[in-house]
């Protein structure tokens, strides 16, 4: 179990913390007043009613945006993850429950970060804390999934371009799927495969073909191998 050296006491109404590049610090209060960070648009984790009609699963969406830079005040200092269901200790210091809880069977009655010993060992559900992690998350998740989307878009008219146009308009169509599917989320490669983009790009290739064609076709079918299906017999 990691231990931490004192930050000072904090009470959850004090927390503060940076966003964007401007360095401007704001209190949690005032983040989802504003709606900063996603706080406050109405989003709702693990079902209910929203503005978004599919249930959305903070695991899922915290495994999935794992790359991305996420705002300390939403990390659990014991396992340094995002919390999913942050409780306050009476010392104002907020953890994710299952952590604390573990801390708390292993014999310490003390703060982890403070190291203060607790005059109660209750805790707290921390639901403005939780509120504005499955907001900010939700918006991420929902941003990605647009992006995604919208490369999937691409990559189907990238593929129709290939079966009805030659020539320069090929190659160049070719290029462009090369670089879609080498720079975008993986979602790019799976439509190309799912959309028998493999066979199509493969059946370009011949005695005839062209240097420019050869070395694009080629290229993009290099970057698809890692996800082509395999072969059922």
């Amino acid at each position: 179990m990691p231990m931490y050296q004192p930050t000072g006491r904090r009470r959850v109404g004090d927390m503060k913390f940076d966003v964007g590049s401007g360095g401007q610090v704001l209190d949690l209060d005032t983040a989802v007043k504003d709606g900063i960070l996603g706080g406050g648009d109405g989003l709702i984790c693990g079902g209910g009613v929203g503005v978004v009609a599919e249930k959305l699963d903070l695991k899922k969406m915290i495994e999935e945006l794992e790359s991305i830079e996420i705002p300390s005040v939403f990390i659990c200092p014991i396992s340094l993850e995002p919390m999913q269901d942050p409780v306050t200790l009476c010392t104002g210091q907020t953890y994710e429950r299952s952590n604390i809880l573990k801390w708390f069977s292993l014999g310490h009655y003390t703060c982890p970060t403070t190291m203060q010993e607790l005059w109660d060992d209750s805790v707290t559900p921390n639901k403005t804390l939780q509120q504005l992690i499955c907001s900010w998350f939700s918006q991420k998740y929902l941003a990605m999934k647009k992006r995604s989307e919208d490369v999937q878009g691409r990559v189907l008219e990238i593929l129709e371009t290939l079966k009805k146009f030659k020539g320069q308009a090929r190659v160049q169509a070719l290029k462009e799927l090369r670089q879609v599917v080498t720079a975008a989320h993986a979602s790019a490669k799976n439509t190309v495969v799912d959309n028998g983009g493999v066979a199509l790009i493969t059946s370009l290739l011949g005695p005839f073909t062209s240097h420019a064609v050869g070395s694009e076709a080629i290229g993009t079918l290099v970057n698809l191998t890692s996800v082509q299906k395999p072969r059922q017999f």
